[in-house]
């Protein structure tokens, strides 16, 4: 049976999903218990987690041995939206599409510190919630994702077929698919491109990120000039970095303390290099780096092998192959990303001629 097969289960396998309808099937690595085998293994140095999150595991095919940047895969149910600030820029938006997801249990919360925690000199930027006014994860939309992991995808007759491995238990099942929406990771991508022999030794792979920066305030210190900021208040910024995804209470009970943590965006952009050798994927030596390390932000983007960006790359393989996601979108300007990878599943959908029902 030939399907249209979102593959992903964070932010924007979720967000695809809910524009596509019934129209998709999504399969997303929920837990990893189908990847504990010889074939793959964990990857510590990958992983992010914080105290009151729910934990999650890297695992894969790829080694990676960095010194002066930072990669992370969360490979569960949510991916990093699990540990997400929640930020969206509401302006870049159109107002039909914020309708549209209010229907879906997606709720665009104005910052303030009594409910949120945060304030912005950017008006217009908001915190993602859930109706039940939890920062929004996967877990909380009306979607059923099923469990299963993909090992690669291939053409065949001009055909397209992915392999997927669905439990520990099951044998490799084998799909044809008419279109192929992948939501996955940078980290995943490239573990599956390897696996698909569609990325070499050798090749040399690039990301993009702009610079941020966080410094200690007090609440009512001013906004440096043209720097978009997002202000922590102290109480919201602890829980923040403990992983807590709701304004709690107990955290509240911080609120005297006069200190702010601000989130400083930036328009400089850096770029990274990797290559691949012998399974390992390592920096390209003699690049220059900042005094920061690349990837701090967890925000890096627009994806190249070999200089070709990663959107025409996997069109010159099979042009029903789409990718969202952060990888996928060359990030102008700064400030949070999700309104650019919302709009961006947008646009694509309209260019392939997908019907989105509002």
């Amino acid at each position: 049976m030939i399907k249209k097969i979102i593959i992903g289960a964070g932010f924007s396998a979720a967000i695809s999903k809910i524009l596509t309808g019934n129209k998709t099937e999504i399969i997303g690595s929920i837990n990893h218990q189908n990847l504990k085998d010889q074939n793959y293994f964990r990857r510590k140095t990958l992983e992010v987690n914080k105290l009151m999150s729910k934990r999650a595991f890297s695992y894969g095919t790829l080694k990676f041995n960095l010194k002066n940047g930072k990669m992370h895969d969360r490979l569960t149910l949510g991916g990093n939206a699990n540990i997400w600030g929640g930020m969206i820029d509401a302006k870049k938006i159109p107002e039909r599409h914020l309708r549209f997801l209010k229907k879906k249990n997606i709720n665009f919360e104005k910052l303030s510190f009594r409910k949120t925690g945060t304030i912005s000199n950017n008006k217009n930027i908001m915190q993602i919630h859930s109706r039940e006014g939890l920062i929004l994860k996967t877990e909380h939309l009306p979607i059923k994702i099923k469990n299963g992991y993909i090992l690669n995808f291939f053409t065949k007759k001009k055909k397209l077929f992915i392999n997927i491995k669905n439990s520990k238990k099951t044998k490799l099942q084998t799909l044809q698919v008419k279109k192929l929406f992948l939501c996955v990771g940078s980290v995943q991508l490239l573990d599956l491109l390897y696996r698909s022999n569609l990325l070499k030794e050798n090749d040399i792979i690039e990301f993009s990120e702009l610079y941020d920066h966080f410094k200690w305030r007090f609440t009512f210190s001013g906004y440096e000039k043209n720097i978009t900021t997002v202000r922590y208040h102290f109480c919201r910024a602890l829980g923040h970095f403990f992983g807590i995804q709701y304004f709690a209470r107990y955290l509240k009970l911080f609120s005297f303390v006069p200190l702010c943590v601000d989130q400083q965006f930036y328009s400089k952009k850096n770029s990274y290099k990797l290559t691949i050798n012998n399974g390992t994927v390592t920096e390209v030596e003699n690049q220059k780096f900042g005094t920061k390390k690349f990837g701090n932000s967890i925000k890096y983007f627009n994806m190249k092998i070999n200089n070709i960006e990663i959107n025409k790359y996997l069109n010159r393989i099979n042009s029903n192959i789409i990718g969202f996601g952060m990888s996928f979108i060359n990030k102008k300007g700064p400030g949070p990303i999700s309104n650019d990878i919302l709009m961006d599943i947008v646009k694509k959908l309209r260019k392939i001629k997908f019907k989105i029902k509002y």
